[in-house]
């Protein structure tokens, strides 16, 4: 593609252009930085805490064990595993939060094949001893029900971010100090 002189027209990415690059002809709006939702990750954290206490609570009451402390006893292996693997795998990023039911269930399946293998592993170390072969395939089951399921459930609930694009954001209202901007990167062009 030609210029109006004639010379071939050079496309830059805006990403390799650096900020001073359009000063005084226009400013590429880059979108608000989205900000961490403290309120939907402590849903997550207290769902994920939740969904892990019902399956030691439930595995314990299956046995004909008791609960109260011991149920915190036997989650705790999997609550430091969980807890320790998920926030490093995007556990309680974008796509585990508002982004719609697939990213949050395969968000959810990554974090569980990672944290209850360390939960296992850690229970394996606290007890000495390696879990027999039944245990683990129950506890990944269960805690794949149970984790994934509800997360997929909540995100089911839960009304999607809308993008932040040009065209969801639509006009946006300046202050005079950027109007004032304008005119003083116009003026730095002459």
């Amino acid at each position: 593609m030609l210029g109006p002189d004639g010379q071939p027209l050079e496309v830059v990415p805006v990403e390799k252009t650096g900020e001073d690059a359009w000063a005084g002809v226009a400013r590429v709006d880059r979108g608000s930085s989205a900000q961490f939702d403290w309120t939907s990750a402590a849903t997550l954290v207290a769902g994920d805490l939740a969904a892990l206490l019902v399956f030691a609570a439930a595995g314990r009451a299956n046995h004909g064990e008791g609960g109260g402390a011991e149920v915190i006893s036997t989650a705790l292996p999997f609550i430091l595993g969980w807890f320790a693997t998920a926030p490093l795998l995007g556990g309680f990023g974008a796509e585990a939060r508002k982004q719609g039911v697939q990213p949050a269930a395969l968000t959810a399946a990554k974090c569980w094949a990672v944290g209850i293998p360390t939960g296992l592993l850690l229970r394996g170390l606290l007890r000495g001893y390696v879990p027999p072969v039944p245990f683990i395939a129950v506890s990944m089951a269960v805690n794949g029900v149970l984790l994934v399921g509800w997360r997929s459930a909540l995100a089911a609930a839960t009304k999607p971010a809308e993008p932040d694009t040009v065209k969801t954001r639509r006009d946006r209202r300046g202050n005079p100090f950027e109007f004032l901007e304008l005119l003083m990167s116009l003026t730095k062009r002459w």
